[in-house]
């Protein structure tokens, strides 16, 4: 039986707030090549919330092909491999992660940026949280490079069920707990959101107030069009923020003042 590719231009992100109806529509999987989606279905829907180019597929093994093109992510001293490859030689910092298919790899370039700027803070006996956890990989990262305390929350519960399953398989104590920030106590020296540009926005008044008085923010999940929103909600809060542009999307680096 043929099935359909849709390409689109959307992200692995963009295209997973959809996720629902693409799922009622037939979902078999979807895949990001150069910053843009591909979704593949059982049929060709009519009534579909994306737009893009529809390809006839022939039959294949989607869950292989998904697998196949996964391969292991480093930035700085942190190695993301799904558990089916072995480690690369030599990684300081290995983590073994099982992708899930709604929550993306760790190749994003909102993920990769995240986790550079992660290993440019002290985290030598920090308290981290990460906010919109998905598969856990910041909040993993945070713990295995010296995060004492590192509490990760997600609104949806397969993302919690997911990182809980992805910190026991790593042997990392991690505090998952379903909701957003304001499902947290207490303040953090670090806190990681990366989100889309609506949610960052929405839920900025609590990411400032679980920051220590001098810790740092670090969001991402904004498209490089959409900085200037990113910046100007949490400057409204009263952070001084610094905007790393990457290739197709920024990290947004806060402070309070």
């Amino acid at each position: 039986m043929t099935t359909w590719a849709l390409h689109t231009d959307l992200s692995l992100d963009e295209v997973n707030l959809h996720l629902a109806a693409l799922e009622a529509a037939g979902l078999l999987g979807i895949a990001e090549q150069d910053g843009r989606a591909t979704v593949h279905l059982t049929g060709r829907p009519a009534d579909l919330p994306l737009n893009g180019r529809w390809v006839p597929v022939e039959p294949r093994d989607w869950n292989a092909a998904w697998k196949a093109g996964i391969a292991p992510v480093t930035v700085g001293a942190v190695t993301i491999v799904p558990p089916w490859l072995p480690a690369p030689a030599g990684a300081p910092v290995v983590l073994v992660v099982e992708p899930a298919q709604a929550f993306g790899t760790g190749h994003h370039e909102t993920t990769t940026g995240c986790l550079a700027a992660l290993q440019e803070l002290a985290l030598h006996r920090a308290r981290v949280l990460d906010v919109g956890t998905g598969t856990g990989d910041l909040a993993l990262a945070a713990a295995r490079l010296g995060a004492t305390a590192v509490v990760a929350v997600d609104t949806d519960p397969l993302a919690v069920a997911t990182a809980r399953g992805n910190a026991a398989a790593n042997g990392v104590t991690l505090d998952v707990r379903l909701g957003s920030a304001d499902a947290a106590d207490g303040t953090f020296d670090v806190v990681l959101a990366n989100l889309d540009t609506a949610t960052l926005v929405g839920v900025a008044a609590d990411l400032a107030a679980r920051l220590a008085p001098r810790g740092t923010l670090v969001a991402s999940g904004v498209g490089r069009e959409r900085a200037a929103d990113g910046r100007a909600a949490l400057e409204a809060l009263g952070l001084a923020v610094v905007v790393r542009p990457g290739r197709e999307w920024v990290v947004l680096l806060g402070r309070h003042r």
